[in-house]
C-alpha cells in the first residue's frame, strides 16, 4: 500500500512538471506514440517469447537475430522505416517498435522458462491444454517477466523518440532535435529533453504501481 501510494506520488509529480514547463500538449502527443509503440512492442515480443520458450530450436535460431539487433545504433533502425514508409509518425512508432522487439522477447522468454517444472508437470497432469497451460498458468507465474519486459520495452520506445523527430514524429522529439540544431531554440529543446525524462519517469512508477498492486498481500 505505502509503495503504492509513493508511486503515485512520484507519478503526480511528474505530470505537475510537465505541465510545469508549458509542453503539456507535445507531451501527450509523444505519450499517445509511446503507448501505440509499446503496445505493439508487447504483442510481438510476447508472441515471439512464449514460442521461443516453448520451441528450443526457434529459440536457437531467434537468438543471433537478437543478438545483432542489440549491437546495432538506434538510428539505423529509421532506414527501413524511412524507405518503406518516407517520414512521418508512423514511421517513427515503426523504428521503435523494431527497436524495443528484441530486449522484450528475451525477457519475456526468461520469465516463461523460469516458471517451475513442478508446476508445470501439476497443471498436465491435472489435465490442461497447451492454451490453459500457457494462459492459467505460465503467463500468471511469469507476470514479474512480463511486467519487466514492458518496464524495458517503454525505457527503449523512449530512446527512440529524440531519433524519431528526425523523420516527422514531431512532438517532443522534434523540439529537442529543433533545440540542439537553432540556438535561439535551444531553451526550448532543454526543457522538451527534461519533460522526456518526467514522461519516463511517470510510465515507470505507473508500472512499478501495477506490478506492486498485483503482488502478494500479507
Amino acid at each position: 500500500m505505502v509503495s503504492g501510494w509513493r508511486a503515485a506520488l512520484i507519478a503526480a509529480a511528474a505530470a505537475a512538471g510537465i505541465a510545469g514547463l508549458g509542453l503539456w500538449q507535445h507531451s501527450m502527443q509523444t505519450l499517445a506514440t509511446v503507448l501505440v509503440a509499446i503496445a505493439l512492442t508487447m504483442v510481438v515480443g510476447v508472441a515471439v517469447g512464449v514460442f521461443c520458450a516453448r520451441h528450443d530450436r526457434l529459440a536457437t535460431a531467434v537468438r543471433p537475430v537478437l543478438d545483432a539487433a542489440q549491437t546495432m545504433p538506434s538510428f539505423v533502425y529509421l532506414l527501413p522505416a524511412v524507405a518503406l514508409f518516407g517520414a512521418s509518425r508512423f514511421t517513427a512508432i515503426v523504428a521503435a517498435v523494431i527497436f524495443a522487439v528484441p530486449p522484450v522477447v528475451r525477457l519475456v522468454e526468461r520469465g516463461v522458462r523460469d516458471v517451475p517444472a513442478t508446476v508445470v508437470e501439476a497443471a498436465v497432469s491435472a489435465g490442461s491444454t497447451p492454451r490453459q497451460l500457457l494462459w492459467k498458468v505460465q503467463l500468471p507465474m511469469a507476470r514479474g517477466g512480463l511486467l519487466l519486459a514492458a518496464n524495458q520495452g517503454i525505457v527503449m520506445v523512449l530512446a527512440m523518440v529524440v531519433v524519431g523527430g528526425l523523420v516527422g514524429a514531431g512532438a517532443l522529439g522534434y523540439d529537442v532535435v529543433a533545440g540542439f540544431s537553432q540556438r535561439e531554440l535551444f531553451g526550448q529543446g532543454l526543457a522538451a529533453g527534461l519533460a522526456i525524462v518526467l514522461l519516463g519517469i511517470l510510465l515507470d512508477r505507473l508500472t512499478q504501481g501495477f506490478h506492486d498492486s498485483k503482488g502478494p498481500r500479507r
